[in-house]
């Protein structure tokens, strides 16, 4: 097993590589630069300043010297500073000679992201389990048919669309919910359990929104699993040796029905970081999919490729842990995994 996770790790190296050298060459393949971006904003800029812009982030270098001068500040976890963000470092804090520290822009837009989308996942499988087992379980009757029913409804309505009417109706119509930013006006006079009420409250819509909007499809993923799990001998053997219906799917079929579901949450783990773009945008909270859309939409290469650069690298551990949880959960898989004895 270690030597397997030792294989599995040396291998994720040089696949980070090639990603980001093609991300790289990919956003330099999109027409304009920051340079042009800041003389939309100017139109008194002249090309001699622009020029000197060019010469100070190396953009008047070859790309693939320009990928070597990135890379050799990434192996040392220095993402650089963003280009339009009044030169904030792109990942962690830095503090300068007088003392002042200047937060990472992923720094404060991570947390964030994580947090939401996190709540969001569980949810999403905390609901979606229960349903999908019962609809399997009670095929082609009224349960079954009104879960199907509901996740045809799930399918067909758009997650922007369903986000504006909440906003409007519980926010709007009924203000129950705070349907834009973070904190409150009053948020700095509030004490510590008050800041977390005004959080929670914030953050509801965001979160249930997308959380929703996904569980028809994790639903139905569960639902076919389980049927077909259902319809093997191993389960039929189990009923025959008198075990009860809750031992025989709960322990035996549920297990072997979670399989696909484990590389579908693997590797929605980069999902996790990259934000819900839509979701940020609509409710204006500053995560990492609103940071990413501002970031592109500037030409701020610096920022599209630390976010981009740790999106992939989490997406190759998402796809080792759902192998290790795989193997965990099917004895044939591990047995291949690990050595015999």
């Amino acid at each position: 097993m270690l030597n397997y996770l030792i294989r599995r790790i040396l291998w994720m190296i040089p696949m980070l590589i090639g990603i980001s050298l093609i991300s790289f060459l990919i956003m330099h393949l999109a027409p304009g630069d920051i340079t042009s971006t800041e003389a939309a904003f100017d139109p008194k800029s002249s090309e001699e300043s622009r020029q000197k812009l060019r010469e100070l982030y190396h953009l008047d270098k070859p790309i693939i010297v320009q990928y070597g001068l990135w890379l050799e500040r990434i192996v040392h976890l220095d993402f650089g500073h963003s280009f339009a963000s009044h030169q904030k470092p792109v990942f962690w804090a830095e503090t300068d000679k007088e003392g002042n520290t200047t937060p990472g822009m992923i720094q404060e837009a991570l947390p964030i992201t994580l947090m939401m989308n996190m709540v969001g996942l569980l949810l999403t499988l905390t609901l979606a389990v229960p349903l999908g087992v019962i609809a399997a379980k009670k095929y082609g009757r009224w349960p079954d048919r009104s879960i199907t029913l509901f996740n045809f409804i799930g399918f067909s309505i758009p997650g922007f669309w369903l986000s504006l009417l909440l906003m409007y109706w519980l926010g709007v119509i009924h203000p129950w919910f705070p349907i834009s930013g973070l904190h409150s006006l009053n948020y700095a006079q509030l004490d510590g359990w008050q800041k977390a009420y005004d959080l929670l409250m914030h953050l509801c819509l965001p979160v249930v929104i997308p959380a929703l909007t996904g569980l028809a499809g994790v639903t139905m993923f569960v639902k076919n699993g389980m049927l077909d799990v259902l319809s093997q001998d191993f389960v039929t053997t189990a009923r025959a040796k008198g075990l009860s219906d809750r031992a025989v799917t709960y322990r035996h079929a549920l297990r072997n029905a979670l399989l696909p579901l484990i590389t579908l949450v693997g590797l929605s783990l980069p999902g996790l970081i990259g934000g819900s773009v839509i979701a940020e945008t609509i409710f204006a909270i500053p995560g990492m999919g609103k940071l990413f859309y501002d970031a592109v939409m500037m030409r701020d290469f610096p920022v599209v490729m630390g976010i981009l650069t740790i999106g992939s690298a989490l997406t190759l551990m998402g796809n080792l842990l759902a192998d290790l949880a795989y193997a965990w959960a099917d004895p044939r898989l591990r047995r291949g995994i690990m050595p015999q004895r």
